[in-house]
């Protein structure tokens, strides 16, 4: 096994740091964390984390699992779970998160794409092919009150398949 890798086969340390006073051109791949506080010129690219902080700047796209933006990024970020755009972010280029968390103050132009389980109609989208569509049956009536609606509408409804 080799230092730095766990026992199946993940690899683990500390990372990569690109400090204040320096500038980097090409492509920054690691699979664990990017912390960037200097100039990227190029691709940025984490299997986990990517943190742009304040006094960063990039030019190029930016991909991780959680990306968080403090800083100016020029070029398209995809984050695949979760993308923070903090009050002192600048991002300049289209993003692609299926979490969204925008600060007051920050600045974004471009376009935003939001993977999502539904369709544009509004329905439910099956996301495997073992997916049953359900069908709702609840227990009120329309003389209940308001206070048993509401413990209808808490998980008290029959669920049952949908009949083709």
């Amino acid at each position: 096994m080799l230092k730095g890798t766990t026992a199946n086969g993940e690899t683990s340390g500390p990372g990569t740091t690109v400090g204040v006073n320096v500038a980097l051109s090409g492509t920054l791949k690691d699979q664990n964390d990017i912390h960037i506080y200097g100039l990227i010129d190029g691709e940025v690219i984490s299997e986990r984390t990517v943190t742009v902080g304040k006094t960063a700047q990039v030019k190029g796209p930016v991909r991780g699992n959680i990306v968080t933006i403090a800083g100016v990024v020029r070029g398209s970020i995809d984050a695949a779970e979760k993308l923070e755009l903090l009050d002192s972010a600048k991002i300049f280029g289209s993003i692609s998160t299926k979490d969204l968390v925008i600060h007051s103050g920050a600045i974004f132009v471009g376009k935003c794409t939001m993977p999502s389980d539904f369709d544009e109609s509004g329905e439910p989208v099956a996301t495997d092919e073992e997916a049953v569509p359900v069908h709702v049956e609840t227990t009120a009536s329309e003389s209940d009150t308001s206070e048993e609606l509401a413990s209808a509408d808490t998980g008290e409804a029959d669920l049952k398949p949908e009949e083709e």
